[in-house]
């Protein structure tokens, strides 16, 4: 199991689709710094871009982990570590092992080039318990968007087939998490009169649970340094972890691999 760990991880940072990523996740965070600089009118907090880079976070990490984990097996990596004796199940975490390494490091690069970038042009608003709060939380969500990804992958086998479903996906958690936030905020009262498009009770409930446990919501949640509820979204991300683990390393031990 070691060996693997090392293997993957070592493959893993040597692979250019790492850096490819990590520029594109500095590019988003360099594009939405300097929109959030030279197209306010007003002195933005530093609150409002610190996370900002994040929503991209899932487009990127969807098609990396697709190229990552489809590439093993188009290019028979994963059937020549089964012939060598490697338990399916050693196969498959230390690849989801090298998974979540990747999405922290683009995560945590991300947010320390917005951190640098942002300080000096933005006023502080935020003390370091409070981004060091939805930090924490942001790094459920990467590891839980990973695993789903890294799931899907493992399960389909293919690099081309996984990248466009990987992607799919993404765009379907991003259009959810739209329609789910667009609701959530709406406010009660606009001009003093009942809001006739807000959803209270039971309804409402069910809309920020269905938000909470989109990581595209958390991603839209995070931000905005503004969430729901904490333990719900850390449940939610457990879960996700939970299963994409367990489903996973069943269907693939029974998959052919040729």
């Amino acid at each position: 199991m070691r060996k693997l760990l090392r293997a993957d991880l070592y493959r893993m940072y040597r692979n250019k689709k790492i850096w490819i990523a990590l520029l594109a996740m500095f590019s988003a965070a360099g594009m939405m710094i300097s929109m959030q600089y030279s197209g306010m009118d007003y002195e933005v907090p530093l609150s409002r871009v610190i996370f900002l880079p994040m929503t991209f976070f899932g487009l990127v990490i969807a098609a990396y982990v697709g190229f990552y984990a489809g590439e093993d097996f188009s290019d028979g990596t994963v059937r020549n570590k089964i012939v060598t004796g490697n338990r399916r199940r050693d196969i498959y975490v230390s690849q989801l092992v090298g998974v979540w390494s990747a999405s922290l490091v683009l995560y945590i690069l991300t947010v320390l080039v917005a951190v640098s970038v942002g300080l000096p042009l933005f006023a502080c608003d935020v003390g370091i318990k409070e981004v060091s709060m939805y930090f924490i939380l942001g790094c459920f969500t990467v590891l839980a968007m990973g695993s789903i990804f890294y799931l899907i992958s493992m399960c389909i086998g293919n690099r081309s087939v996984a990248i466009t479903v990987c992607m799919g996906l993404a765009f379907l958690m991003l259009f959810l998490c739209l329609h789910t936030n667009q609701i959530l905020a709406q406010s009660q009262y606009k001009n003093e009169v009942l809001n006739p498009h807000y959803v209270s009770g039971v309804k409402r409930i069910c809309y920020e649970l269905l938000h909470d446990m989109n990581p595209m919501g958390q991603i839209a949640q995070l931000s905005e340094m503004k969430y729901l509820s904490p333990v719900r979204w850390i449940v939610s991300d457990v879960l996700w972890l939970l299963a994409a683990h367990g489903i996973g390393t069943v269907v693939f031990g029974k998959k052919d691999i040729r």
